[in-house]
């Protein structure tokens, strides 16, 4: 996996990795004070910053902060990337035609260029799915739900779509279960509520609990307020979007 790093480098260096990176289908990186300037469905200009910036292979182009998982801007792939001189500095920029749209990164103070010849061809395997979610659901209910739970019907159709679970409680009550992969929101409970307008007219015992890996005080007060109960699947959570990251949305 050959390597190159310059420090401090030219605009020319700068040029000439990326353009041949671009061809041999290598990762290139800089560490750069730079500025960004959006053109194309609308404008956007990010101001004087130190940055990551990478270069890929297939065209995308993206500018992380300091901070953040996420790119503060980006160019998807299928752009065209190249590297110009401007007024004694590099600029890099990325080109789509379709539509008309332009990522310009004015690289004032090149720190640290990389290029990086990466052979990646595994695949990835996502692990703590919603399906994973209702399959340890299915073979441990007492451990998920509650002691005494049993599975009675796994995804019973409905008029309102599919109920995740309907099951039976200790004292053989019915019991509707909607499992939730993320946070669980207020439409969540909507939905529960909606699948629980099926059974309460006919049994008011019927019980209604939504299964997530959180859920906010907010939402918690409103499954209390309608009779509902709310399961906590910890296990199973996932990282969310830093509030402060923006997306490309944001930027423009």
């Amino acid at each position: 996996m050959p390597t190159e790093t310059h420090e401090n480098p030219a605009p020319e260096t700068i040029e000439r990795v990326v353009r041949e990176g671009q061809l041999d289908g290598a990762i290139v990186t800089c560490l750069a004070a730079c500025e960004v300037e959006y053109d194309g469905r609308s404008g956007g200009y990010l101001g004087p910053g130190d940055r990551l910036v990478v270069a890929k292979p297939d065209g995308t182009l993206l500018v992380h902060r300091p901070s953040g998982h996420q790119p503060v801007n980006w160019m998807p792939g299928g752009a065209t990337i190249k590297v110009e001189e401007d007024g004694g500095s590099a600029l890099l920029y990325a080109r789509r035609s379709n539509p008309n749209e332009y990522l310009r990164v004015y690289l004032h103070e090149p720190h640290l260029l990389t290029r990086f010849d990466a052979d990646d061809t595994a695949t990835y395997q996502e692990r703590g799915t919603e399906a994973e979610m209702h399959e340890y659901i299915e073979q441990n209910p007492e451990t998920a739900i509650e002691d005494g739970f049993r599975v009675v019907e796994h995804e019973r159709e409905s008029v309102y779509g599919y109920i995740d679970f309907f099951g039976k409680d200790a004292e053989g009550r019915p019991v509707v279960v909607e499992v939730k992969r993320r946070q669980a929101t207020l439409n969540n409970v909507d939905q529960l509520k909606r699948y629980m307008g099926l059974y309460r007219e006919s049994n008011p015992d019927v019980r209604g609990i939504l299964v997530a890996p959180s859920a906010s005080d907010r939402v918690q007060r409103a499954l209390r307020d309608d009779g509902l109960e709310f399961v906590e699947l910890s296990e199973f959570a996932v990282e969310t979007r830093e509030s402060s990251e923006k997306t490309l949305s944001d930027f423009l």
